[in-house]
C-alpha cells in the first residue's frame, strides 16, 4: 500500500524554468523577432542569419534559488495535518552557443541547452494523535531532474528583410527520486509500515525547429519559430525498493528490482508554436512573444497535458556605446491537466527579468581577420511566484489496506529567484 503511493520516477516542474541565454535573461524571453545570436538556435533559429562575426556564447543561471511552501502536504482523516516545502539551490550552466558565418547570408550554429532543473528534498513527519487509532507517519524524497537539448542549426538570409532558419536537436532525460516513507502505531496492537526506494530513469530522442523573422516595414519586425514533437528513441529505468509490514500478526519483508531497456519510439512533448512582435527603435527594441502547446493524452506514459499559451513582454535599450540594459515580464504556466500521483505539480508562474549588458571592444593589430575583438558580460536577475497545487497524501486508518494512503491535491506557493551570469566573446 505504501509502495503505490511512491511515485517510479521524478516528476519535474514546468519545461522552461531557466531563461537560457543572455538575451532572453535581461528581456523575459521576449526574443522570437529579434533575437541574433548563438542561443537562436534555441528560440528561433532564423535569428541566425544576422551573425556576421564568429560568436561563443556561454552563459548560465549560475544561481538559482527555489522555496516551496506546501501547506498539509500530509493529511489525515481525523483533521491532522503536516505542512512540507523545501529550499533548493542549484547552479545551472543554461546555454553553451557557437555560431560561424560559413558565407555572407548563410550562418551555422551549434548549441547545447538545460532550460529546466530540479533538485530537492522534501521532508515531512505527521503525529496523528486525534485519530481512535493515533499513528505517526513520515516521509523523506528526494528528486533529482536535468533536461539537456544539443543543437545544429542554419540560418538563411533570403532577402534583405526576410530571413529563414531549421535546427535539429538531440535531447537527454535523467531523473532519480529516492524515498524513504515510514508509519505506523505504537502499543501492543501495533503496526508499522515502510518502503525505501530508489528509482532512475535516463532517456534519449530527437527533435526539429524551424523559423522565420521577417521585417515587415522599417522597424516592425515579426518572428515565427515551429517546434515539431519531441520524440523519445529509448528508456533505460531502475526502480528497486524494500518494503516492510510489521504487527502482531508477524513481519512481512519484501525487496524488489526491476530495470529495463526500452528501444521505443514515444511522442513525450508536444509541438511547440512562437509568435512574436518586436519594434526596432534607434538604440533598442521592444517585442511581445506568445508560444501556443497542444494537447498530449498517453495515458500509458503519464501524460495528460492541456492546451497551453504563455506570453513574454521585454525590451532592451543600448545607454551607450558599452552598456545596454533590457527587462521583461514572463508568464510560465503548468501543462498539467489534473494531479494524478503524489509529488506532481500543476503550478502557474508569473515573473519577471532585469539585466544589463556590457561591451568592451579591443582592436586588433593591422593585417588580421577582424578589425576588434568584442568582449561581452551580462549579469540579470530573474523572480517569478509560482501558485498552483501538489500531490499530497491523505491517510484514513479506518479504511481497508488498499484505501488507507490516497493522493490528495494540496495547495502550494513557489519562489524562485535566480541569478544569470553571462559571456560571449565576437571576432
Amino acid at each position: 500500500m505504501l509502495a503505490a503511493s511512491i511515485p517510479s520516477v521524478a516528476r519535474a516542474g514546468n519545461e522552461e524554468g531557466v531563461l537560457v541565454g543572455n538575451e532572453a535573461a535581461m528581456t523575459g524571453g521576449a526574443v522570437t523577432a529579434v533575437i541574433d545570436d548563438g542561443t537562436a538556435t534555441w528560440f528561433n533559429p532564423a535569428g541566425l542569419a544576422h551573425v556576421t562575426r564568429t560568436q561563443v556564447d556561454a552563459s548560465g543561471s549560475a544561481t538559482q534559488l527555489r522555496v516551496a511552501e506546501t501547506p498539509e502536504l500530509l493529511s489525515s482523516a481525523s483533521g491532522a495535518s503536516a505542512d512540507g516545502g523545501y529550499y533548493e539551490l542549484n547552479g545551472i550552466p543554461s546555454a553553451v552557443t557557437g555560431s560561424r558565418q560559413l558565407e555572407p547570408g548563410l550562418v551555422l550554429a551549434f548549441g547545447i541547452f538545460v532550460p529546466s532543473a530540479v533538485n530537492h528534498t522534501d521532508r515531512v513527519r505527521l503525529d496523528d494523535v486525534g485519530a481512535a487509532t493515533p499513528t505517526t507517519w513520515h516521509l523523506v524524497q528526494q528528486e533529482n531532474v536535468q533536461q539537456y537539448y544539443a543543437g545544429i542549426a542554419l540560418g538563411w538570409s533570403v532577402a534583405s528583410n526576410l530571413r529563414l532558419g531549421f535546427a535539429a536537436f538531440g535531447l537527454y532525460r535523467q531523473a532519480s527520486t529516492v524515498s524513504q516513507f515510514f508509519g505506523g502505531r505504537a502499543g501492543d496492537d501495533g503496526f508499522v509500515d515502510g518502503v525505501s526506494a530508489i528509482s532512475s530513469l535516463q532517456s534519449a530522442g530527437v527533435g526539429l525547429s524551424v523559423g522565420m523573422q521577417w521585417e515587415v516595414t522599417p522597424g516592425l519586425h515579426l518572428g515565427v519559430a515551429l517546434r515539431s514533437p519531441a520524440l523519445q528513441l529509448g528508456v533505460l529505468r531502475r526502480s528497486t525498493f524494500t518494503a516492510i509490514s510489521a504487527s502482531a500478526d508477524g513481519v512481512f519483508f519484501s525487496p524488489g528490482d526491476d530495470m529495463g531497456l526500452t528501444p521505443r519510439v514515444d511522442l513525450v512533448a508536444p509541438a511547440q508554436l512562437r509568435l512574436g512582435v518586436a519594434w526596432r527603435f534607434d538604440r533598442g527594441w521592444v517585442g511581445i512573444d506568445a508560444d501556443l502547446s497542444h494537447e498530449l493524452i498517453i495515458p500509458e506514459l503519464g501524460l495528460d497535458r492541456r492546451w497551453l499559451v504563455n506570453v513574454r513582454v521585454g525590451g532592451r535599450y543600448e545607454v551607450d556605446e558599452g552598456v545596454s540594459i533590457g527587462a521583461g515580464l514572463f508568464t510560465d504556466l503548468s501543462p498539467i491537466r489534473r494531479i494524478q500521483t503524489y509529488g506532481e505539480t500543476r503550478i502557474d508562474f508569473l515573473g519577471g527579468s532585469l539585466g544589463f549588458e556590457m561591451h568592451t571592444p579591443h582592436r586588433m593589430a593591422e593585417g588580421e581577420q577582424a578589425p576588434t575583438i568584442v568582449f561581452s558580460q551580462t549579469f540579470a536577475l530573474r523572480y517569478a511566484l509560482g501558485i498552483g497545487s501538489i500531490g499530497g497524501l491523505l491517510f484514513d486508518t479506518t479504511q481497508p489496506d488498499d484505501s488507507q494512503v490516497s493522493v490528495n491535491a494540496t495547495r502550494t506557493t513557489v519562489h524562485e529567484l535566480a541569478l544569470h551570469v553571462g559571456s560571449a566573446l565576437e571576432f
